[in-house]
């Protein structure tokens, strides 16, 4: 007897339909399907085979998406935020102008991926394999050296904000200002 969650979804209504009773994906078939421009947030995607479908401009956040398949998946200017990846197929997928932040992909195989354009913030690459993958004039702020295999081009970093440095001048200030103001209080 087949599960819910092993349950084949052939088109995006049915995805929706669905999404509309629970949120639950767990080893879902979306595979092949077309699904540009969605919405998945706060989702149970963990095993889920979504290898062939077109992701472009989705949105994937905070979703539980481990051992998912991406395999040669379409995340062109996609945008994935506080998900959980670990061990997921990322084998030839293609991130072309991606934003992915604040994503855990510990142990992801992302071998010939395309991140090229993409930015990468606060991203878990612990032993993750990117093997071939393509990063041209891609930026990130991540922990390289956790990787399993690097990329033979590492993207570039991530310059801070011009204006990070007066925030921090700021709250110094304020800080300061509040100090001399308590010892005032006390004296008086």
């Amino acid at each position: 007897m087949e599960t819910e969650t092993m349950k084949k979804f052939e088109s995006r209504e049915e995805i929706l339909e669905s999404l509309q009773e629970k949120r639950d994906l767990a080893g879902a078939d979306l595979s092949g399907l077309d699904l540009s421009g969605i919405k998945l947030m706060g989702l149970n995607l963990k095993g889920a085979d979504l290898h062939d479908s077109n992701l472009a401009h989705a949105t994937l956040a905070f979703a539980d998406m481990a051992d998912i398949n991406l395999a040669n998946a379409q995340l062109e200017e996609a945008r994935i935020g506080g998900a959980n990846l670990r061990n997921a197929n990322l084998r030839g997928v293609d991130m072309t102008g991606a934003k992915v932040t604040a994503v855990d992909m510990h142990e992801a195989d992302l071998t010939g991926a395309d991140l090229s354009e993409s930015r990468l913030i606060a991203v878990d690459v612990t032993g993750a394999d990117f093997t071939d993958a393509k990063t041209a004039n891609a930026t990130a702020l991540v922990e390289w050296k956790d990787a399993k295999v690097q990329p033979a081009d590492l993207p570039e970093a991530v310059a801070p904000p011009r204006w990070l440095p007066f925030v921090f001048a700021g709250i110094i200030g304020l800080g300061l200002f509040l100090i001399l103001r308590r010892r005032k209080k006390r004296v008086a």
